[in-house]
């Protein structure tokens, strides 16, 4: 459902640095459904190890998933096989865009609480704690300053309402993957349930085509002895 365009935005709007390498494995995971890290080895020249190191970090950040097989050439060995979970994705960016709002509605809360503040700005105080201080810093005696953060604060409700429009937008993108992965679950089981009544079907014509013939030859043995 996402593109390779989407999935790169939502790296770099989190902050997530990727190596060059790093960056193309996960290009290929974004293309193909799902594919063994020998493969990714071999397609970009390198060795597993170092195809492991960058799937590894992408594990570690939540993006991509793995499933292994024993290797039926190697005893004890397992052939890993790679793939880019979109859902996890998705929830990952959501839960970092609740917190950046979380973070900014406390930040606005606080702004809303103080009035005054130290010269350099490094200690804020609410209208009554700076009036019990005579409006002056506790350490230094210097006076305190109004803060006059209007303007930081119109910022910070401007934010938040973009972040609450990012969320919106994630969560319904959750929602129409989740109603896409349904929708392939329920195709693929309609399509094995029809491929095995076909099947069946095959196999009672075959029994009962046995049976008669079978009937047929009783029959010319039983008037062959007449």
């Amino acid at each position: 459902m996402l593109k390779l365009k989407d999935i790169t935005a939502i790296v770099e709007d989190m902050g997530i640095e990727l190596d060059e390498q790093t960056q193309e494995i996960l290009k290929m995971l974004s293309e193909t459904d799902i594919i063994s890290e020998n493969e990714i080895a071999e397609k970009f020249d390198i060795k597993i190890n170092a195809a492991r190191k960058s799937l590894y970090k992408l594990h570690t950040i939540g993006f991509v998933e793995y499933t292994k097989e024993k290797d039926a050439e190697k005893k004890w060995w397992y052939i890993y096989f790679w793939s880019l979970n979109q859902k996890k994705l998705l929830d990952i960016y959501l839960r970092h865009k609740q917190k950046l709002v979380k973070q900014a509605q406390e930040t606005l809360t606080s702004e809303h609480e103080f009035a005054f503040q130290t010269i350099d700005g490094q200690q804020k105080f609410s209208y009554n704690d700076a009036l019990a201080n005579n409006f002056s810093a506790p350490n230094s005696n210097k006076s305190l300053i109004e803060i006059n953060n209007t303007k930081f604060i119109k910022q910070l409700e401007n934010n938040i309402t973009d972040l609450n429009t990012q969320i919106s937008t994630i969560e319904t993108q959750r929602t129409e993957y989740k109603e896409m992965l349904e929708k392939a679950i329920e195709a693929t089981l309609k399509a094995e349930e029809e491929a095995l009544a076909k099947e069946e079907k095959k196999t009672k014509a075959k029994t009962k085509t046995a049976k008669k013939t079978t009937a047929k030859k009783k029959i010319v043995a039983k008037v062959a002895k007449k």
